[in-house]
């Protein structure tokens, strides 16, 4: 069962190539950065910082324990579903974190959350390469479409709109590349991401009219709109103002001197105007916010003592609410768990 869940978690998106977790590497073997980092990190100095204030926290209960949150995501008004992806299965809470239900289902096979349409849940099947819903708590067996995966050994970042299915496929053998998803599960249109399979690892997520496709490994994203044709080209999108302590060794990775890249974002989520992207720090939530041009407006983060290099979260939703924001984050350790935080935009300032 473990061997299976990592093997295709690494496959549907976790983190096949950093080689270790993400505080685990030494930044400090290298001191260069691109001059363009360079300059990221001196925006984000001047970037204000506000924190983030928890509501929730879950681990599951006793009979249905979390072992391996991986995707998470609003449901209405005051739920969250969690995938677990060890247990081969989906959890409902509430945002403050009480139980309701877990459901498992035969045809769960590590799944990830692709998207909620209303009270329907779009579930990402990494291991069958099927996208399953669910309508409260009963998976739809005629309404399964099946995902013709490139080769084995890609990955694919799932996501469902209110009317269109998604994935991006990445892998060392093909080019990167954006598929909308026909009714049979085919691509009907795609397009190359142009750079190297590694620096374009990372979610997929709708931005307004537009898909954003983030990487995990390098401050960069890019854009397209949801309508895009076969061959039509993807805008990019640094992130002006991203700051990691591991920006050192992504340089090195780049210049040939380190054997894997490090995982510099796990996740992120848009919301309006802005794009909330997971930031890993050691031992605590880091939430940055960016405007459409792609730059640093805020930096949330969640009050702490202490570092804990084993904290590791891996995803992240993000929703309005209350007059400012709710985020939840799925965290697979030390302790696999989910957190719902609040924050309240400056009303003065607009930001």
């Amino acid at each position: 069962m473990i061997r299976s869940v990592l093997r295709y978690g690494l496959l549907a998106g976790l983190v096949l190539l950093t080689g270790c977790l993400p505080y685990s590497c030494r930044p400090e073997t290298e001191e260069a950065l691109f001059p363009s980092d360079s300059l990221s990190r001196q925006v984000a100095q001047e970037a204000p910082a506000d924190t983030l204030a928890p509501i929730g926290r879950t681990t599951g209960t006793e009979a249905h324990p979390l072992r391996y949150p991986r995707t998470v995501r609003f449901v209405g008004d005051d739920g969250l579903a969690v995938s677990d992806v060890e247990r081969n299965s989906l959890f409902s809470f509430g945002v403050e974190g009480a139980f309701r239900a877990e459901v498992r289902d035969e045809a769960f096979a590590v799944p990830y959350l692709a998207g909620v349409r209303g009270d329907t849940l779009v579930v990402f099947n990494a291991e069958s390469n099927r996208f399953e819903w669910v309508v409260d708590g009963r998976r739809l067996p005629d309404r399964a479409r099946a995902f013709e995966r490139p080769a084995e050994e890609t990955l694919v970042y799932a996501l469902a709109t209110d009317d269109r299915l998604y994935a991006k496929v990445v892998g060392e053998e093909i080019a990167p590349t954006l598929v909308r998803l026909g009714r049979e599960g085919q691509g009907d249109a795609r397009t190359e991401l142009p750079g190297p399979y590694w620096a374009r690892s990372g979610v997929l997520r709708r931005w307004g009219d537009r898909l954003v496709s983030v990487s995990g490994f390098r401050p960069v994203g890019h854009t397209l709109p949801l309508d895009f044709r076969a061959g039509a080209r993807a805008d990019s999108l640094r992130l002006m103002g991203f700051d990691s302590p591991m920006l050192e060794r992504s340089h090195a990775y780049a210049q040939g001197d380190a054997q894997k890249p490090p995982l510099l974002a796990a996740s992120a989520a848009a919301v309006g105007d802005t794009l909330f992207v997971l930031n890993l720090r050691p031992g605590w939530v880091q939430i940055d916010a960016y405007d459409r041009t792609g730059r640093l407006q805020r930096r949330l983060i969640e009050p702490h003592d202490e570092a804990n290099r084993n904290f590791y979260p891996v995803d992240l939703d993000a929703r309005r609410a209350g007059g400012g924001y709710q985020f939840a984050v799925a965290v697979r350790s030390p302790e696999p768990h989910v957190e719902v935080f609040r924050w309240r935009r400056d009303a003065a300032t607009g930001r």
